[in-house]
């Protein structure tokens, strides 16, 4: 799965990333060579490189190089959403028949009545139950990759108050970001109109011709049609490519640990286990990490180029990551040969009605995660349900649990032969 986020988001560095930029700063050349597939290779090859040299150096370098993407990072979300909530709708549709005027586009009711038409069905003019439980899917990348953290844990000095801050905080600050988002859009587009410029973003479509703004109707699009301020357009446009590339590197912290612990349970080749001990890394790790994604990269770009793997991606996590860690957690208090973990644990006597808080937590999870479940496979609506999601999805799930299943067991049978039986080492993981 770090392999395939690597794949995925390396290529939206150049689209829809230095497209955007290009198209902003009014720099064709750069939206041109970005958009072109050659183009999409280099800028996610160069993303590749840069992310790994992030992290192959050791956390230390890892942490100081975070914070200066994160200042970039939140930094230019705040000043986008800034510029946004300057704006009402009256503002909005002057600004977006100006732009229209400029480039021989669709003023604003000619592009609703246009988007109604292509969709073939009226915008919705408010919101219900069933979308606003359906976007949850994408929603979920606020929050969900908060677990991240996990793979350094052992490498902070308070991990039982560290990771739970952490933590909390990594679902508080984007949730009030994402809040922050919506007030502002809302007030500055209505909502029917709103629909339609993010069903054009989508579908990547240029309404027959009569679309002719260079730049997509993404939310950033949306304040472009208000603000032409090219510092402004600058800062909202880095703020994505900062993220984006940080979401690369966060695939060079994950893959390599994974793998090194895998290596120490015997679960795969000795030199996963291999530190350099200059940077304290497993640098022939970040190698391997590397080369795959590069692999992958030129796949993606070259022949499966389908820009919604992203959410592929997010399916399989939720049934192999995030299902099966609930799961293990609405146990755990109750297995007894886990016992002495959780005798150990700090949090053994955090509770709520009697009923420990990690499974009150796992119930929840649980709950949302079926949510996502059902919005991703089973909605019942063909016209608004994640395309080629039911049937893609669900074969790409199957492989990689074969292909990890199989792998236990060569690793497995490999490690019996020489007189490790690895079955003990899952006995009992030690408490950290």
């Amino acid at each position: 799965m770090w392999i395939m986020w690597i794949y995925v988001l390396a290529p939206w560095m150049a689209d829809p990333g230095m497209a955007m930029m290009g198209q902003f700063m009014g720099w064709q050349g750069l939206s041109d060579f970005a958009l072109s597939s050659n183009g999409m290779f280099v800028i996610a090859t160069i993303t590749n490189i840069v992310a790994f040299l992030f992290v192959v150096f050791g956390i230390k370098w890892f942490a100081r190089i975070q914070k200066v993407v994160m200042v970039f990072g939140i930094g230019g979300c705040a000043v986008l959403l800034a510029a946004i909530s300057f704006y009402n709708k009256a503002d909005f549709v002057a600004g977006w028949n100006a732009i229209a005027a400029q480039y021989g586009s669709l003023d604003y009711a000619g592009f609703l009545a246009a988007v109604t038409k292509e969709a073939g069905t009226a915008m919705p003019k408010t919101w219900n139950w069933s979308d606003t439980l359906g976007v949850m899917v994408a929603g979920s990348w606020l929050f969900a990759y908060s677990y991240c953290i996990t793979f350094i844990a052992g490498e902070v000095k308070r991990p039982d108050k560290t990771i739970i801050l952490s933590n909390f905080f990594a679902i508080l600050v984007p949730g009030a970001f994402m809040l922050w988002a919506a007030f502002a859009l809302y007030r500055m587009v209505e909502f029917n109109f709103f629909s339609a410029a993010m069903f054009v973003d989508n579908a990547g479509s240029d309404l027959g011709g009569a679309y002719t703004v260079p730049w997509s109707t993404n939310f950033l699009g949306l304040l472009a049609m208000v603000n032409q301020n090219k510092v402004i357009l600058f800062i909202s446009v880095l703020s994505f490519l900062a993220f984006d590339l940080w979401w690369v590197a966060l695939s060079y912290l994950a893959f390599p640990r994974i793998i090194f612990a895998w290596g120490m349970d015997r679960m795969g080749p000795k030199w996963f286990t291999d530190i350099n001990p200059r940077f304290a890394s497993p640098v022939k790790n970040h190698i391997l990490c590397f080369a795959l994604g590069q692999i992958m990269i030129a796949v993606y770009v070259y022949w499966q180029n389908e820009a919604m793997q992203g959410l592929a991606v997010t399916a399989l996590e939720i049934f192999s990551v995030f299902g099966v860690t609930a799961i293990s957690a609405l146990l755990f208090p109750y297995v007894k040969r886990a016992k002495g973990i959780w005798d150990a644990s700090p949090y053994k006597t955090w509770k709520l009605a009697g009923i420990p808080m990690v499974t009150i937590g796992a119930i929840v999870d649980l709950i949302y995660l079926g949510i996502l479940a059902y919005y991703f496979f089973f909605m019942p609506d063909p016209s608004k349900r994640l395309e080629g999601f039911t049937a893609s999805t669900g074969i790409l799930i199957a492989v990689t649990w074969a292909a990890g299943i199989l792998w236990y067991f060569f690793w497995k049978q490999r490690s019996k032969r020489v007189g490790v039986d690895v079955s003990m080492t899952y006995g009992e993981l030690p408490p950290e």
